[in-house]
């Protein structure tokens, strides 16, 4: 692209077009951010927050799984910022990645601090993960080839997370250290700034994710139609339709009449006509399963077409 600056001239006769009346008219210009250029609007911001909410619920219940240990964590913040202050922020060394984000353009950056990498590879390798952090020591080859399960389980979930707003499929790179030295993102550039506190056993520490705003504003139809579609779902309608239609639900009900016994020589001896004796007496209280579940006690009873069982307690909900 050439750069070119405008003579004294020129800038007299643009101005001279304007007090004359002759520039375009209001009808066809559309105000235009160049300070902003790649913000996205608060109200994706929001959008952003509420699925990430539920993507640290999700991630907690994965790495416990995965780690075999009890992990906990919350949503801290999601602000846009310059990369460059994003990376500032960050220890050094630390634990990152960078995500392919196709069928989108640009790069999702996932940073685990020190204070919760070393923990976790000591989980992986059968430790207790109680072990004291260096946060001055990079990761070893070996080490980051281990943690690479750690950020399979995090890509799933953030794949899950994204898909009622779009099918993102974000591919996995090398694992780096420093954030302030990547090629990937532009120092001014704008990112959503996503922090997440995860806590396992006695260790706290932060999982960042930065996301591109410029690609995240190519998404704003599909972040319009999800706020539409969750906000339609009001639950002063949705309870009563929900309602109307359990009304028509067949479900399996059973009787069961447990008590009776009879010796092991005998069942395994039983051929078809034969008849066996019951101990237990039919006044005796009745369970009554709704598809399996006990929910009743009742006891028999009689009428024109023989014994029914009638409610006499209620087990549950």
């Amino acid at each position: 692209m050439m750069n070119r600056s405008l003579n004294q001239t020129e800038i007299d006769s643009y101005f001279q077009l304007a007090s004359d009346g002759k520039s375009s008219s209001p009808d066809s210009c559309v105000p235009f951010d160049f300070r902003r250029l790649d913000r996205i609007p608060k109200s994706h911001v929001s959008a952003i927050h509420r699925l990430h909410e539920t993507f640290a619920r999700a991630l907690s219940s994965s790495l416990s799984a995965y780690l075999r240990s009890v992990v906990s964590g919350s949503l801290v913040s999601v602000e846009q910022l310059p990369y460059c202050d994003f990376a500032e922020a960050l220890p050094s060394p630390t634990c990152l990645i960078y995500l392919g984000m196709q069928p989108y353009e640009g790069h999702t950056l996932i940073e685990v601090s020190p204070s919760l990498a070393q923990p976790i590879l000591d989980l992986i390798l059968g430790g207790d993960g109680k072990i004291k952090v260096d946060s001055t020591r990079e990761l070893t080859e070996v080490e980051q080839t281990l943690i690479e399960g750690l950020f399979h389980v995090v890509i799933l979930d953030l794949t899950e997370t994204w898909k009622p707003v779009a099918p993102i499929n974000f591919t996995m790179g090398s694992i780096e250290t420093s954030p302030q030295m990547s090629g990937r993102f532009p120092p001014t550039e704008a990112v959503v700034a996503v922090a997440i506190e995860l806590r396992i056993g006695e260790n706290v520490g932060m999982l960042n994710l930065a996301i591109p705003s410029i690609t995240l504003k190519m998404m704003g139809q599909l972040f319009d139609q999800q706020w539409t579609a969750h906000k339609s779902e009001n639950p002063a309608t949705v309870a009563p339709i929900k309602q109307k239609l359990a009304r028509d639900l067949r479900v399996q009900v059973d009787c069961e009449l447990a008590g009776m016994t009879i010796r092991l020589r005998d069942l395994v001896n039983l051929a078809p006509g034969d008849v066996f004796r019951g101990v237990t007496a039919f006044d005796r209280p009745m369970d009554i399963l709704i598809n399996g579940t006990p929910k009743f006690k009742a006891g028999l009873s009689s009428d024109e077409y023989g014994r029914i069982a009638v409610i006499q307690e209620l087990l549950g909900s």
